[in-house]
């Protein structure tokens, strides 16, 4: 499975040790997923990490090993109605290469949140891990 991981899922996984986001990175390897961000993403995940304890960077330089960059996709060939005209970018780069985008951003994803917008689900990183669990993907 592709996922796609939105910066705000980057952050929280490299602020805490114990989170669902976190729990993502920890999963990938045993579970065949495949993490993905894009620079678009890299560059927001920094700028968001400027302002946050020196660990958190830390973190990040280890989780990020584990994720593919893919390359910005800024446009799409079929109609998409997004409000967040700033977090376009990442919506169309997980359409390119993702089965799942994962995002805590509940103010510009929450109308695709839980949703799905042409064979891509749109879900938080605890909500991907309970329907893997409930799936039997997950012990």
């Amino acid at each position: 499975m592709n996922i796609f991981l939105d910066s705000s899922v980057a952050v929280a996984a490299s602020l805490s040790t114990t989170g669902a986001s976190r729990e993502v990175f920890n999963h990938a390897a045993r579970q065949g997923w495949r993490l993905f961000v894009s620079p678009w993403v890299l560059r927001e995940v920094r700028e968001n990490l400027a302002n946050k304890p020196p660990e958190a960077a830390h973190a990040w330089v280890s989780l990020r090993a584990k994720a593919t960059v893919e390359d910005d996709e800024l446009t799409f060939d079929w109609p998409i109605v997004f409000e967040a005209s700033k977090d376009k970018p990442v919506l169309f780069s997980a359409l390119a290469c993702a089965d799942v985008l994962l995002t805590l951003d509940r103010r510009d994803f929450r109308d695709l949140l839980g949703q799905t917008i042409y064979g891509l689900r749109v879900v938080t990183p605890g909500e991907f891990l309970r329907i893997e669990r409930e799936g039997g993907g997950l012990p």
